[in-house]
Parts: structure tokens; C-alpha cells; sequence
């Protein structure tokens, strides 16, 4: 019955909060167009700009990537500082909407305020900050320890190239089945911050875990199910990315597609917010 409740409520959650959604993939879409100039810039200065991106475009090309050999280290460090940028800043802009998107799921409304949505963002950002940081190392060590530690234990002994596969494909089932644990406890640690005026983190992360498992059947197979609905989304979005446009008119509708493709993921991680929101109040 919550499973039930937590897919259809928390559907009509994300429905009812499209406004948000869009309003994410404004200000990620803006924000990120800022920072993609210097770093396209310094791509051009490690690469050349002649035929790299036909080079690329055209599948793996082992002339493109040893004529990144050459390059001076003023330039590559430029470039892995332009993408470690990028990298924190999407996470930190992500951190800062989640804030606002998830008060909008607790709200429940059609029509939700812009300026209530930015002040969510702000309110909840440093809860929010230390509930992400400290989850991403949790899953950090739980990814060291089911693929990580197996691994070096495999490598000590005899089992050779065979069992070290084996190893490798049985361990990734059990970090796929780990994974929803901790995503859950992310989740409501969240929820119950934008619901709360206590804007304790590790409080929030207490209360995670204990929700996670006072329901945890049915969280556990929403969160589950959500992940491979995600996972298969990822994949075909991968699939659709392979193709290259020709002309102008053919990078404008890939663009649009590539942005319609982000927006439905958005979608689908409100849809995600929205049933553990459900299940919170429940």
C-alpha cells in the first residue's frame, strides 16, 4: 500500500512541481554555459582547434589522444582545473536547487512561488551540503569496501583473470542492491529538513536512517525501482547522445533534444523526491 501510494502521490508531486523543474534547468542550463567558455577554451589550447572534434566525432582516435602527449603542463592543468571547476560547481548549484525543489514536492501545489523556491534554496543549502558530502562518502567507502576490498583479496590469491571477473560482475549486483540504502537515507534526511525549522545535518541523517528502515520494504523497492528507471534512461540517453548532426539545422535540433533529455531527468529525480516525500509523511 505505501509502494503504491508513494509511486501515484509522489507522481503527482513532480507533476504539480513542473515549475521547479524547469526552473532547474534554467539556472543549471545558464550556469553552466558560464563555465563552458574558459573550458572550451582551455580544451583548445591542449588540443589544437583544428579537426579535433572531427576526430572525436568520428569514434576513438588514438591520433587525438596522443597529441594530447605533447601539450605543455601549464595547459593541461589548466584543463583538469577548468573541469574540476565545473564538476564542484554543478554540485554545488545541484545542492543549492535541491533545496527548493524539494520544498516544492512538500508543498504540493500547483503554481508554486518563484521566490519561495529560491528561498528554500538558500535556507536549506548548508544542511543540504554536509547531508550530500557525507553521503557521497559513505557511498565512497561502501564502493571501497564491496568492489575495492574483494578485489585486492582476489588479486593475492590464484583465482586468475576468470574469478577476478566473476568477482567484479557478482560485486557490482551487490553495490547496485547497497546503493538504494543509502540513496534513502540521503532522501530523508532531505525531506525532513525542508519540513523542519531545524536545519541540523546530522540529525537529518539520523532520522534518514531510521525511516529507511522503520519502512523498509517499500522504500527500499521504490528507491530500487526508481534507480533502474534512471540507469535505463541514462542508457538510451547515452544510446541517442552517440549520434552526430550535420548543419546548423541539425545541431539546433540535436540541441533541443539534448535539452529535452535533461529536463526529463530532472523530472525523473522529482518523481524520486516526490515518492520519499510521500512516504515521509505517510
Amino acid at each position: 500500500m505505501k509502494l503504491i501510494r508513494a509511486i501515484t502521490n509522489g507522481s503527482g508531486r513532480a507533476v504539480r512541481s513542473i515549475k521547479p523543474v524547469l526552473i532547474i534547468w534554467l539556472v543549471t542550463l545558464f550556469a553552466i554555459s558560464l563555465l563552458a567558455g574558459p573550458l572550451k577554451s582551455a580544451l583548445i589550447s591542449a588540443t589544437g582547434s583544428s579537426n579535433a572534434t572531427s576526430m572525436i566525432a568520428d569514434g576513438f582516435s588514438i591520433d587525438f589522444w596522443t597529441g594530447l602527449i605533447p601539450v605543455s603542463t601549464a595547459s593541461l592543468s589548466g584543463l583538469l582545473k577548468g573541469v574540476l571547476v565545473l564538476l564542484v560547481f554543478y554540485i554545488f548549484i545541484g545542492v543549492f536547487l535541491n533545496g527548493g525543489l524539494f520544498d516544492s514536492l512538500k508543498a504540493n501545489v500547483c503554481g508554486y512561488p518563484l521566490k519561495e523556491f529560491f528561498r528554500a534554496s538558500a535556507a536549506n543549502f548548508l544542511s543540504f551540503l554536509v547531508v550530500t558530502i557525507m553521503v557521497i562518502l559513505m557511498i565512497l567507502l561502501t564502493v571501497a569496501l564491496v568492489i575495492g576490498l574483494p578485489l585486492l583479496i582476489v588479486r593475492g590469491g590464484d583465482g586468475g583473470e576468470a574469478v577476478m571477473t566473476k568477482v567484479m560482475n557478482i560485486m557490482r549486483i551487490v553495490l547496485l542492491l547497497v546503493l538504494p540504502v543509502l540513496l534513502l537515507v540521503a532522501d530523508y534526511a532531505r525531506a525532513w529538513l525542508s519540513g523542519s525549522e531545524e536545519k541540523k545535518a546530522f540529525k537529518a541523517l539520523g532520522y534518514g536512517f531510521k525511516a529507511t528502515f522503520n519502512s523498509f520494504i517499500s522504500s527500499y523497492i521504490f528507491m530500487l525501482l526508481m534507480v533502474v528507471i534512471q540507469g535505463v534512461f541514462a542508457y538510451l540517453a547515452s544510446m541517442i547522445m552517440n549520434i552526430y548532426p550535420s548543419g546548423g539545422g541539425g545541431l539546433f535540433l540535436f540541441f533541443l533534444l539534448t535539452q529535452a533529455l535533461v529536463i526529463i531527468r530532472i523530472f525523473l529525480r522529482a518523481l524520486r523526491y516526490g515518492g520519499v516525500t510521500t512516504l515521509h509523511t505517510i
